[in-house]
């Protein structure tokens, strides 16, 4: 579920993804899973742009939401002052093909963080996380920590956490490619 939190909020649910130094000191930006079926994750990688153009792409609640694999629709509904409320609609393998909606309430303090909680939705009984940008050499880490409990049978839990790894590696490379891109 995107469900992501932001625009792609909970969209990015599975596992913790850690930026590795390679042997000359940089940082890899391919996705290293960990942390599975849990529902607890946090998922970072180094998106080369500065943090006002990452804060655009991450907020861009709409349309940059509409590029991610698992938001099939995604609706600002109401902003007061860094305050908002943003309903999404999720469909992807992990969501085992259903349609599942969500109302998030979102917090922003820009262009650094935002977090978010679910207000209602199907098939998700809790959803809370946040969103920081950070400087860094060569660009801005983003990182996303998520808690997720999806309103499953115990015996479909696994899949759902597993099938959410593959969604979450493609959510953190188009969110991060979006970025670039400014």
């Amino acid at each position: 579920m995107p469900l992501r939190p932001g625009s792609w909020l909970a969209v990015s649910l599975a596992a913790i993804i850690l930026i590795a130094p390679r042997a000359g000191g940089s940082p890899v930006t391919k996705p290293l899973l960990k942390g599975l079926v849990t529902g607890a994750y946090t998922v970072s990688i180094v998106a080369a742009t500065t943090q006002q153009k990452a804060w655009r792409v991450l907020t861009s609640y709409e349309d940059g939401a509409l590029k991610m694999p698992d938001i099939k629709q995604s609706k600002l509904i109401s902003r007061q002052g860094n305050q908002l409320e943003v309903a999404q609609t999720y469909q992807a393998p992990y969501t085992f093909g259903l349609r599942i909606k969500a109302r998030l309430a979102i917090t922003e303090s820009p262009p650094r963080a935002m977090s978010y909680r679910l207000i209602s939705g199907d098939r998700i009984r809790s959803l809370q996380g946040n969103w920081t940008l950070t400087p860094v050499k060569g660009g801005t880490l983003v990182k996303h920590q998520i808690k997720i409990d999806p309103d499953l049978p115990a015996m479909l839990r696994p899949l759902y956490f597993e099938l959410s790894e593959t969604n979450l590696k493609q959510s953190m490379e188009i969110l991060r490619n979006l970025m670039e891109k400014g």
